[in-house]
């Protein structure tokens, strides 16, 4: 493929659909209102330093709305009747790297994960102030990361036989040659752009096939060079499945999502990747017009192992990132019985449990919080004091007065860590900010630091910080839950002493909803957040944040409290079915519209 190598593919990233950018007329202020066009708002929309989407319909999303925005209030009696449901704005959004990577592996078979390649990472995508990667950009070094992934990974493709050619060296400016082009356009484009490609980017992409072709290059290197322009579109790159025609709005004021925004939404969102055949097909036949079709399509991919991708991704995001403190599994470094092989394994310890929780078990906020289990390799299992497989991973059984849920487990805690040195105060806040979405004020910009000592325990010390009186109205706030850990190291050994003196695991704090709650441990304090409304509600609210790119707004209202209500019909709290029950309801397949697009 010598010729192919002096010709690179065009880069697209910087041109988005025309409708898409009729439809980008604003920003959005704190209040939801929309910002003029020129005017500004809260925030910044930069990819790299975690801006949010641009906003396509008017109000709310992305970097724009600030992050004490007040939760939407959920009445807790599963019986209450719903308030009228509704939905919000749709932001302009970026593939987020692990999409990405996801989406190459699904579409040529690439499995190396080059944006979130450790030994050759691009960076952080940067988190919005919804508390998740949600980038609406792509700075320059970006467009070329994207630029020369293109060339390697669809080069590599073609070699092993990992794109689908619907013909066999046809006869140059032939009939049969121009047939199959269309051919492969159209089957290929509609995997890539998450919906059928338009008559202008037909004719595009053949004068790419033509152009390319005329430089020498033979048939297969031409239509691989119509790949590689194929994903540096924006088309690939951005969520905006457009449809075939120019969606109207209803009596409501909202527009419903076409079928293929529906599909890439489902497969985003459940899956960390693009729709299946059986969602695409799904939407090329309407099957996705009723809120029925969509929660079956839903309750299939939670079943499916790829849901795997979005639950690691949501849940890594969610509870392992504290402030300026997003760690990364594999980026934990070893220390003490947390053998490399131990580190190693973090990862599948973590996405395994949460299958288990979500997709195989009772999916309920109880089993997420409580459930006395793990899932470990031999190295782990020392950590947890049970016997473990001699080579992969196993289901145990873990001492039910030790622990109870994934906050328990290794790979929670030696996430909030200096080597062997637990963190109180990263652990607090995880609960606080994140299992019961309250809000802290930043730091003063001159914080004493703790004074560790070989005598004091890691609880004497942060006391001895957090009670100091520029510490003490915050570190009172979220000290306390991080507190109620204290029976486990940095590496998550479980401990009764420590240098020497009893481990002192008790505490009360107040939650943002206002509920007093006294703990004597951990498998205490998570027994009564399984059971708390505050906790199930935001969790709620982390997946709603999640999916829509954005925070909740009272547009959300109806759809969040039919979605709890759905939820707490079972025991426990069903994750699994208020998840379901979101994802179907009208707050997830419909948006507002904006002015610029009814000109």
């Amino acid at each position: 493929m010598k010729a192919q190598k002096t010709w690179r593919a065009p880069l697209l990233i910087a041109l988005l659909p025309a409708g898409l950018m009729a439809a980008c007329t604003g920003k959005v202020g704190p209040s939801g209102s929309a910002v003029p066009p020129g005017g500004s708002a809260t925030g910044s929309s930069s990819s790299g330093s975690g801006g949010g989407g641009t906003v396509l319909t008017g109000a709310g999303g992305g970097s724009s709305v600030p992050s004490v925005m007040p939760p939407v209030k959920i009445d807790p009696n599963p019986k209450a009747p719903p308030p009228q449901e509704s939905a919000g704005p749709l932001a302009t959004r970026r593939l987020t790297f692990s999409e990405y990577d996801h989406m190459l592996a699904d579409l040529l078979g690439d499995k190396t994960g080059p944006a979130e390649d450790s030994a050759h990472p691009w960076g952080a995508d940067g988190l919005n102030t919804n508390g998740f990667t949600t980038p609406d950009s792509a700075p320059d070094q970006l467009i070329r990361n994207f630029d020369t992934v293109a060339d390697t990974v669809v080069e590599t493709a073609l070699a092993a036989g990992k794109i689908t050619i619907p013909c066999t060296n046809p006869v140059a400016n032939s009939t049969q040659e121009t047939t199959c082009v269309s051919s492969f356009i159209t089957t290929f484009g509609l995997k890539a752009f998450r919906r059928p490609v338009t008559t202008d980017e037909q004719t595009d992409l053949k004068a790419l096939f033509t152009t390319v072709r005329g430089l020498g290059l033979s048939f297969n290197e031409s239509i691989a060079a119509v790949v590689k322009g194929m994903i540096q579109s924006a088309s690939f790159l951005y969520h905006w499945e457009i449809g075939p025609t120019k969606p109207v709005v209803g009596a409501d004021g909202l527009m419903p999502l076409t079928q293929w925004q529906i599909a890439s939404r489902l497969a985003s969102n459940l899956w960390n990747t693009m729709p299946d055949d059986a969602l695409l097909q799904a939407a090329q036949m309407g099957q996705l017009s009723t809120p029925a079709q969509v929660l079956a399509q839903a309750q299939r991919m939670m079943a499916d192992p790829r849901a795997a991708q979005a639950l690691t991704d949501f849940h890594q995001q969610w509870l392992l990132t504290v402030g300026t403190h997003v760690p990364h599994l594999d980026g934990i470094l070893p220390a003490g019985p947390l053998t490399q092989a131990a580190v190693d394994g973090l990862g599948t310890e973590f996405t395994s449990f949460l299958s288990s929780v979500y997709s195989t078990g009772d999916g309920t906020l109880s089993a997420f919080l409580t459930a006395p289990y793990a899932y470990v390799n031999h190295d782990l299992a020392t950590i947890y004091n049970v016997t473990g497989p001699a080579t992969g991973f196993a289901k145990v059984m873990l001492d039910p007065t030790q622990r109870g849920g994934l906050f328990t487990q290794v790979a929670f805690l030696a996430s909030f860590a200096t080597g062997q040195t637990d963190n109180p105060v990263f652990r607090g806040l995880s609960i606080y900010t994140k299992l019961l979405c309250g809000v802290t004020l930043p730091p003063p910009m001159v914080v004493p630091g703790a004074n560790f000592t070989d005598k004091g325990t890691t609880r004497q010390t942060y006391e001895a910080h957090g009670n100091a009186m520029c510490a003490a109205g915050c570190h009172g706030i979220f000290d306390p839950p991080g507190f109620a850990f204290e029976n486990y190291d940095g590496v998550g050994n479980y401990r009764t002493t420590e240098k020497g003196q009893p481990v002192d695991s008790t505490g009360t704090f107040m939650t943002p909803g206002g509920a007093t709650l006294t703990f004597t441990n951990a498998l205490d304090l998570m027994k009564q957040l399984a059971g708390n409304p505050e906790t199930a509600q935001c969790v709620e609210r982390q997946w709603t944040r999640y999916m829509l790119g954005r925070m909740e707004t009272d547009a959300e209202a109806g759809s969040l409290a039919i979605a709890y209500q759905k939820g707490a019909l079972a025991t426990g709290f069903s994750l699994r079915d208020m998840l379901t029950a979101f994802v179907s309801s009208k707050a997830f397949l419909y948006r507002q519209p904006t002015p610029g697009e009814m000109l």
